[in-house]
Formats: C-alpha cells, sequence, structure tokens
C-alpha cells in the first residue's frame, strides 16, 4: 500500500521558509501573545544567529542543545540552528534535571541554546552556552542575509528523543529530506487558506511540532504559538487560528470549553484512538468544515497515514492510506503480507524513515530492517510495534500494540521505561505498569507495586508520595501514574508471565472496620452524592476519611463551597478538616470551627506551658559549629538549606519526615533540585536525620535525642504546618509542641542558640481593616484577634520561645513578611496566594478595591538575611523583621497588570465577592472560585495580601552594611516571579497556597 509523489528532492528545510520570505516578506510569520513578526523580520534574525553558530563551530551534523520556553525566540532558534548546518536537539525547561542532564550527555551537544532566566534550573553543563535573550546584542552584530552552510539533503535537521522499553530514552535522528518530504505532502494536502493560521502548542520534544512550524511556515501561513493548546480561547490572535493540530484529549476539553474559535475550519488529530463521536460533536459546530485522522511515529517524520472523517458517520474512524512519498505494509511474523481483513504488524517504508536512533546501532538495526518487498537498492522497512488490518475499502483500521506502549493525551509512553525506573525504589520489590481507559480520551497510568514489606494503609500513603517525587527525578508530568496500587505479589499466568489482565482496576475504598455505613438522613444523603461525583467513588460510607479515599486539598475546597451553596451555611473549611468523614460533616456543620477559637481564646494563658525540665544548660563553643535545621524540604527551608552551606562549614542535620534515612536523603535532595540549588559536591555535609515534629522527642528515640544534643552547636528552626484553612488544633502538634521539643533540644547536654523562622501573620488581627506600622519590639498576638489557625500556633510557640529566653536561652525570632520566588529566577512560588488571587481577577476581569500594602521579600534574600544576622548578632533575645522598605499597594500591582497589556478593573469588595459568588453557582473554572468560601472574610483576604507599615531600620541596617539589600519592588522583580502568570493564567488550578512564612498551605 503506497502513494508516491516528491517534488522537492535535495531542497532544505530552511530553504523552503527563504523561498516564501521571498514571496511574502512583509506577511505576518508568527505571532507570540502580543508580539510578531513578519517573515522578512524571522529571516533576518535566525540569519544573525546562523551566522554566529557557524563562528562557534557549528556545521552539518553537528548537534545544538534548544532549552528555551515557548516564544518568538524559540522560532528564531530553531531556524537560525537550520541555517548554520547544524540540527536541533529540543530540551523542554519542564523536563526533570535528570532526564535533561541524560540527553546533553548522549548527544554530546558543543552548545546549547537557551536563555539566562533558565540557566539555574539546568544541569551542570560543560558545555558553551548561548543566552538567545543576554547574548542578543553580540549576536545581532551579524549579517541578516542568508547563510550558506553546505548542508545537504542527508544531514541531520534534529534529533528527539521519544520513551524507551529499557528505561533510556533513544534519539531519533531526522534528515533534512525527510522532513521536507513530509512539508511536500502537506503542502499538496492543504490549502494555503487552510494553513492561514496555524495553532503551534506542541512541545518541541515531539513531532506534532514539526508540522505546526515547518509546514506552516513553507507556505506563508502564519504560526501562532501557545503554551498549550487549551490556551487556545484566551490568546489575543484566537480569531485568527484557521487549523488546529493535536490530540483528541485535548480537542475534547476544548469542544466542552467550548474554546473553538469560529476561525476554525479544519482540524487535525493523532497520537490517541479517535473516537467517532468525538468527530460527530466537532462537525455540529457550523465552522468546522474537515476533521482529519493522522497516524504515525516518530522514527516516519510525523504523519505515515491520514484519513477524512466524515461528517454524519456511524463507523469506527480508521487511520487511512499512506500520505505520498510512504508506502504501508501490513505483515507477519515472518515478514510475509496478510490478506485482507487478516492482523498484521505495520510496516513502513518511505521517503518519510528517520536515519536511525542517534548512538543506538544495535536498536536502529532491530527496528530499521532490509525491506525485503522491495528491488530498490537501500530500501528499508520501519518496524512499528503496531497492528492493523487492511478493510474492504483500502483503509487500515488500527488495532494496538504488541509491546506495552501505550500513547496518553499523545505523549508516546513507554511502560518499560516507568517500570525501570520505579522498581529502582529501595521500598520497591516488583512493578508493573499500566494504561486504564477511565472514560473516553480519559486514560490514566497505574501502577502495581510489590513492596519489599508489607505496609499499613496509612505507611502506604507515605510510600505513595515518595515513589511520585522519586519518579519526578527523572521522568516527566506526563509519564508519572496517576494511581499505586500495593500487592503481595503480581498474578502470573500459567506460563510465568505477568497477568495483565488480572491486575485490579484501582478503586479508592476506606470504610470502617471494612464495614459499609449508608446514609441515615437526608443530609447524609445529599453529602454522600457530592463525596461521589467528586471522587469518582461508589457509595462512600459515612465514617470513611475524606483524604483516604483519594481527595485532595483542592477538592475538599470545592466540596465545602458546594455543601455552603446547598445547606445555605459558611460551614469554614477548617472544621470539615477536623472531622473529615460525612457523619462528622453533617453532625458538626454549623460550629466546629467557632467552638475551636473559642476555647483556645479562653485557655491562651494556660493553653501551653513550657516544660519544667526545660533550663539551658552550660554554653559549649565549637570553632566550626555542628547545626540542627528544620524544614529543609520545604521552600525557605531549601533555600537556607543552602545558604548554611555556602557560607559555613558545618555539617547540617536536616530533620525530615519520612519512612527511612534513603527516603529522607532523597526528600532533600529533591527539593534542592527543584529550586536548582543542588550541589553534589555539598551532599558529603547534609546528614539526613529521621523524625516527626509532632511527636515527643521529635519523633526520635530518647538516646539518639540525647546523642544529637551532645553533637549539634546552634539550631535552626524553620519547620511548620503551614495551613491557613486549619484550626489550631489541627496544627498546634507540629508547630507549638513540636518547638517545644526543640527547645528540649536546644537546652541539653549543651546550650545551643536557636534561629525561629515565624511569620509576620502574629501581627494579623481581623477585627480591623486599618494599615498598622509594626515595630520589632512590638507584642504579637492574643490569639483571639489572629484570623487563622496557623497564626495562632506561631504566636503560641513564640510565647515558649520568649519564656525560654528568660530562662537563659538564646533566642532569635525572625519574622519574614510576603514570599515570593527567587528575585534572580522566581523560581518556586508560581501557585501562591497573590499569585492565585490575581489569576482569579484575571479571569473575571475585576479585583477587589482593598486597601492592602505588598510587601514582598524574595525567598533567597530573606535566607540570606537570616544566615547573616545568625552570624552577625551575639546570643541574644531578638526579633527581626525581614521586610522590603519598598513595598507595592494591591492597587498598583493592578495597575501593573494593566500595563502589562492585561484589562482588569477595580470595584468594592461588597460587588466583587457577589460576582465571585455568581461563578461560583454556575461552577464556573476561574482560578478562585473554590476558595469562595475563604473570601468571605474581607479581613483576613486584607491580611494574607499584607495589612502593615514596617519600622525595621535595625536589622536594614545590619544587612546593609554587609551589601545585602533587598531588591526594590520594580518591572524586573514583579516580571520574574509573575511571568508564569501572565503566560498561563487561567490554564490551571492551584493545590498549594503560600503563606508569609514562606510555607506551603494545602487547601
Amino acid at each position: 500500500m503506497s502513494s508516491n509523489s516528491f517534488s522537492n528532492q535535495g531542497v532544505l528545510i530552511h530553504e523552503l521558509v527563504e523561498i516564501q520570505v521571498a514571496k511574502t516578506p512583509d506577511a505576518i510569520a508568527v505571532i507570540f501573545q502580543d508580539q510578531q513578526l513578519t517573515y522578512r523580520e524571522l529571516n533576518e534574525k535566525a540569519n544573525q544567529l546562523a551566522h554566529y553558530l557557524k563562528s562557534l563551530g557549528v556545521k552539518p551534523d553537528v548537534l545544538v542543545g534548544v532549552c528555551v520556553e515557548r516564544s518568538i525566540e524559540m522560532i528564531i532558534a530553531l531556524l537560525g540552528i537550520l541555517k548554520s548546518g547544524g540540527a536541533y536537539v529540543p530540551l523542554d525547561p519542564a523536563y526533570p534535571k535528570d532526564r535533561l542532564a541524560f540527553t546533553i550527555e548522549d548527544t554530546q551537544i558543543p552548545i546549547l541554546l537557551t536563555q539566562q532566566k533558565l540557566a539555574r534550573s539546568l544541569p551542570l553543563y560543560q558545555g558553551h552556552s548561548l543566552y538567545i535573550d543576554a547574548d542578543w546584542e553580540k549576536i545581532a552584530q551579524q549579517s541578516e542575509n542568508n547563510s550558506f552552510s553546505g548542508v545537504e539533503s542527508h544531514n541531520l535537521a534534529y534529533v528527539i528523543y521519544t520513551s524507551g522499553s529499557t528505561g533510556k530514552p533513544k534519539g531519533v535522528a531526522i534528515e533534512h529530506r525527510n522532513t521536507v518530504a513530509f512539508i511536500d505532502w502537506a503542502k499538496e494536502w492543504f490549502s494555503a487558506k487552510q494553513l492561514q493560521g496555524v495553532l503551534a502548542s506542541t512541545s518541541l520534544c515531539f513531532d506534532l511540532s514539526v508540522f505546526e512550524l515547518f509546514v506552516t511556515l513553507s507556505c506563508g501561513g502564519t504560526v501562532i504559538l501557545a503554551q498549550n493548546a487549551l490556551q487556545l480561547p484566551d490568546l489575543p490572535a484566537a480569531q485568527k487560528v484557521t487549523l488546529i493540530n493535536t490530540v483528541p484529549s485535548a480537542i475534547a476539553t476544548l469542544l466542552r470549553m467550548k474554546g473553538i474559535p469560529a476561525s476554525v475550519e479544519t482540524i487535525n488529530l493523532a497520537g490517541e484512538p479517535l473516537q467517532n463521536s468525538l468527530v460527530q460533536q466537532l462537525y455540529q459546530l457550523d465552522h468546522v468544515h474537515q476533521v482529519f485522522n493522522l497516524y504515525g511515529p516518530s522514527e516516519d517524520t510525523t504523519y505515515s497515514t491520514v484519513a477524512l472523517m466524515q461528517k454524519d458517520a456511524t463507523e469506527t474512524p480508521t487511520i487511512g492510506r499512506p500520505i505520498s512519498n510512504t508506502q504501508i505494509y501490513l505483515l507477519d511474523s515472518q515478514l510475509k503480507p496478510v490478506s485482507d481483513g487478516m492482523e498484521g504488524e505495520i510496516y513502513i517504508a518511505g521517503a518519510g524513515l528517520a536515519r536511525g536512533y542517534l548512538n543506538r546501532p544495535d536498536l536502529t538495526d532491530e527496528k530499521f530492517i532490509p525491506n525485503p518487498l522491495s528491488k530498490e537498492p537501500g530500501s528499508r522497512l520501519y518496524k512499528t510495534g503496531d497492528l492493523a488490518i487492511r478493510l474492504p475499502d483500502g483503509n487500515l483500521k488500527y488495532l494496538g500494540r504488541i509491546d506495552h506502549q501505550v500513547k496518553i493525551r499523545g505523549f508516546r509512553i513507554e511502560l518499560g521505561e516507568i517500570e525501570s525506573v520505579l522498581v529502582k525504589h529501595p521500598k520497591v520489590s516488583q512493578t508493573v505498569v499500566v494504561a486504564r481507559e477511565v472514560s473516553t480520551n480519559d486514560k490514566r497510568l497505574v501502577a502495581y507495586v510489590v513492596p519489599n514489606s508489607t505496609s499499613e494503609p496509612t505507611r502506604q500513603n507515605l510510600m505513595i508520595r515518595d515513589l511520585r517525587d522519586f519518579l519526578k527525578l527523572e521522568l516527566p508530568d506526563f509519564m508519572i501514574p496517576a494511581a499505586f496500587v500495593f500487592l503481595e505479589e503480581l498474578p502470573l499466568t500459567l506460563n510465568g508471565k505477568i497477568d495483565r489482565r488480572a491486575l485490579p482496576i484501582p478503586k479508592w475504598t476506606c470504610m470502617e472496620q471494612g464495614v459499609y455505613l449508608a446514609p441515615r438522613n437526608s443530609r447524609e444523603t445529599q453529602l454522600a452524592e457530592l463525596w461521589s461525583q467528586l471522587l469518582g467513588v461508589d457509595q462512600p460510607s459515612i465514617h470513611d476519611n475524606f483524604c483516604e479515599l483519594g481527595g485532595h486539598s483542592l477538592q475538599a475546597i470545592q466540596l465545602v463551597h458546594q455543601v455552603n451553596e446547598i445547606f445555605h451555611i459558611r460551614l469554614p473549611l477548617a472544621s470539615f478538616l477536623e472531622m473529615p468523614t460525612i457523619a462528622g460533616m453533617a453532625q458538626n456543620i454549623e460550629s466546629l470551627y467557632h467552638a475551636d477559637v473559642a476555647q483556645l481564646t479562653k485557655n491562651e494563658e494556660t493553653e501551653v506551658e513550657l516544660d519544667s525540665a526545660i533550663y539551658p544548660e552550660n554554653i559549649l563553643t565549637e570553632p566550626i559549629p555542628e547545626i540542627f535545621l528544620t524544614g529543609a524540604t520545604g521552600t525557605l527551608g531549601a533555600y537556607l538549606l543552602y545558604e548554611l552551606l555556602q557560607q559555613t562549614r558545618a555539617d547540617i542535620y536536616c530533620l525530615v519526615r519520612a519512612s527511612s534515612i534513603e527516603e529522607v536523603r532523597a526528600k532533600i535532595q529533591n527539593a534542592l533540585k527543584r529550586y536548582g540549588l543542588w550541589s553534589d559536591r555539598l551532599s558529603t555535609r547534609i546528614i539526613p536525620v529521621l523524625g516527626d515534629l509532632s511527636q515527643p522527642y521529635l519523633g526520635i528515640k530518647p538516646e539518639q535525642f540525647a546523642r544529637l544534643a551532645e553533637k549539634i552547636d546552634l539550631i535552626y528552626h524553620c519547620g511548620a504546618w503551614v495551613n491557613v484553612a486549619y484550626p489550631y488544633s489541627a496544627l498546634k502538634a507540629a508547630n507549638v509542641l513540636g518547638t517545644q521539643e526543640i527547645l528540649r533540644l536546644a537546652s541539653q547536654t549543651k546550650t545551643k542558640p536557636v534561629h525561629f523562622i515565624s511569620t509576620i501573620d502574629v501581627f494579623s488581627v481581623t477585627s480591623s481593616n486599618t494599615l498598622r506600622t509594626i515595630k520589632e519590639e512590638d507584642v504579637a498576638g492574643p490569639t483571639s484577634s489572629l484570623g487563622n489557625g496557623y497564626a495562632q500556633t506561631k504566636y503560641m510557640a513564640e510565647k515558649l520561645l520568649i519564656e525560654a529566653a528568660s530562662r537563659g536561652l538564646p533566642i532569635s525570632i525572625y519574622r519574614p513578611s510576603n514570599i515570593v520566588g527567587d528575585s534572580k529566577t522566581g523560581i518556586c512560588l508560581t501557585d501562591g496566594f497573590i499569585t492565585l488571587m490575581l489569576k482569579g481577577c484575571l479571569e473575571m476581569g475585576v479585583a477587589p478595591d482593598i486597601e492592602a500594602m505588598l510587601n514582598l521579600v524574595p525567598v533567597d534574600y530573606v535566607s540570606q538575611a537570616i544566615v547573616l544576622l545568625s552570624q552577625k548578632q551575639e546570643p541574644c533575645t531578638q526579633a527581626f523583621h525581614l521586610v522590603n522598605p519598598e513595598p507595592i499597594e494591591w492597587k498598583q500591582l493592578i495597575e501593573w497588570l494593566n500595563k502589562m497589556g492585561h484589562s482588569i478593573y477595580l470595584d468594592s469588595y461588597t460587588t466583587w465577592y457577589s460576582q465571585l459568588l455568581k461563578l461560583a453557582a454556575q461552577t464556573s473554572d476561574n482560578t478562585i472560585t473554590p476558595l469562595a468560601g475563604l473570601f468571605a472574610n474581607q479581613y483576613l483576604v486584607q491580611k494574607l495580601l499584607g495589612a502593615f507599615y514596617f519600622d525595621s531600620q535595625e536589622p536594614l541596617k545590619t544587612l546593609a552594611t554587609s551589601n545585602l539589600t533587598c531588591p526594590p519592588v520594580d518591572d524586573e522583580l514583579l516580571l520574574n516571579n509573575f511571568s508564569h502568570l501572565l503566560k498561563y493564567h487561567g490554564s490551571c488550578k492551584s493545590q498549594l497556597l503560600t503563606t508569609h512564612s514562606g510555607g506551603l498551605i494545602s487547601v
């Protein structure tokens, strides 16, 4: 089965673009948000880059890495590399460092083309890093004329890495002639009108991007860049999109969102099995004229077959016939053609076949074999591993895979690669990963795990979190299983192979004593229905725990909001989280939270008293102190650990809650890697300590606690359970009693100064909207005035510290204001409270006119300030406010967003909140509708944003003498921290918020 026609033999990819530049130099080539380039401008900039790359030694078949965010610069980078004669190797900035490091090592790229903002998040690289942003001034000095590179059609154009069954990704090496043959077909198949505006939403690491970019630029169309397909409705140029090229699951979501613009006439779907029901829904849009189903592996340059779906058809969609320049064979195990209607494996031949796999001659020989059915010298077949039958009309019907490769949301995944990583975990004995179809266009990965030892259910929950963290070190997010199922052994067939059909379907159930207790009244029945819809479980028992059924914090907020709407009440989220069962919710729906606050206020003076046994002993000073640190896996804690490693020669003992020392070590490493702070050379000074702040003696055996007290000389207590939605009673053990255990450690054997990380929220009274001026010597609290349980616990912890200080223990307290991301990169806090608030307001087009003073301090500045102040000050009892002398008003931040091109106006808080409630009632996808209950308290929202002026001259002077000043709140700081918001606003919802202490709030 074949189709042949190739009119551009010998032509190069960039030459096709140059031909189009000559035809339509002033036409718009690419649009990204509010930026655009004409064909002439794109070509000139790409030429300048090409000449510069050639000066660095780039020539035919030289590989150049490309790691840039989606932007116009990304298009310039690709075209510039091709024009220089080199071949590009895409590296997705969102991938784990380990995976990027593997690609860099495997390709041995001499040059990495990236952006300076990404430098810190990239793996160590010994070659030449060229920053397309920071280095553009010298690049721009090069000629704007077309570059002659000496490249020929058989030279490489790009290398894309795909999942590997052995756990080792493989690079598919594509030559210019392969891509040109593909472009040649596309220009014949699609009209210039269809390609007038093409949505480019696919990562460069996937070959659908080749169609979106190079087909479009070769025919005079406009590339309309997006971060992902679901961003389409929010694009300024959305109404210019004429063709969408994506996967069925994404188009189905766009359809549900009513997000397909009226300008779209053609839709290309590939990467997943296509359902006819989806096709017919698309055709119900009057403006959609053609829906194509396409099939093809990366090894055959994007697409190999095509089928035009028919309107009103009832048959299962086929993958059609071969595109031009391509031959499709259905062969049996003996490489003999099968009869029509018989199952056979798909083998592909033709002009699109890749050179092979980079640096994998064995795999190349296995998959790219001599073509026994052709007399043409050198003809090859690619063995796809896909099964199909040929129908009487000549079209191919796709049946599935021979092996365990799957495609989920268009991502090609070798299940063996996930298994090979997972089995390396020290607690995993055996594992198998499968893809299960939950519903139409919703397939999810499930990992079945046989642990080395039997775990209790609560331990299994901890292990699941650890397994996810472990996998994220090496695998991109789309390869992380959605569910983990623990088995005593894997089921086997009679011949000893794993029986995948016998693997149980994941189901979250956790019934008290294994007994199902049905709802006892109408209220419990309504709640059970809500739980079932939200969690996807059948018949939850009234005593089932919400979290153990798989519920997460964002779902808890959604549930409470729905309950408030249905029952016409104002149930605080905290009340539910104290007793997260249907029975508890029904019984205590109105009183739990208020009873909790009232009880704390009544008994504040006697609530917690410092243990009388805690008295400091003789002070011992070491020339190089051993340091004890809590909270090292949190955001501020990770930065604090990094600064202590940089600024001291001490060994750092890090207390982390986990199930093993190995898990502690992995969590610390994961945290540092997440923020680009990890360094192998410092790892020997990190001493993992297995423990738990909420337990007596920090969860350490008393004899080990005593030995630790002998070793360490200095304590930084940064750890806490940070959650503004949880009540005081839920947080007390970790935050208050945990602090008492820290003081016990500080006082035992020898006196150790304690540096305690608190929060400015200890001054957050919610009875007034007046902005206060705060000084270091001001007294915090009292608890009755504080608006949330987290602030109450920090206030009570400070009272314990002050009592310990009165007994002679050196204490320093640090109270940061609104911690934001790294001042240079913006890394870490893309989903903080302020960011979520801004997202929601952007989506509404309106923000509340609220008096709030945002005091933004970058996390790297806070960590540096704590270490510097702790080193400069003599042991004493003192509080330091780590604040920014140049705050910004909430209204100013809204004005800045408008200056950046957004449209958002201010309205009264009452009017704004009413609009938010209407959206919540309509089950709107607005980012903050699940938080509607939180926004009921205007004063609390004001405090979370910022309600203080600060008089903090002394610490600022001390820091200034060491040349450490807080970065001003200017365009650079705002862009670094909110660029993610500006690019992605509305495209995702967060499960985490950030409070002023820099910890994480599960909400």
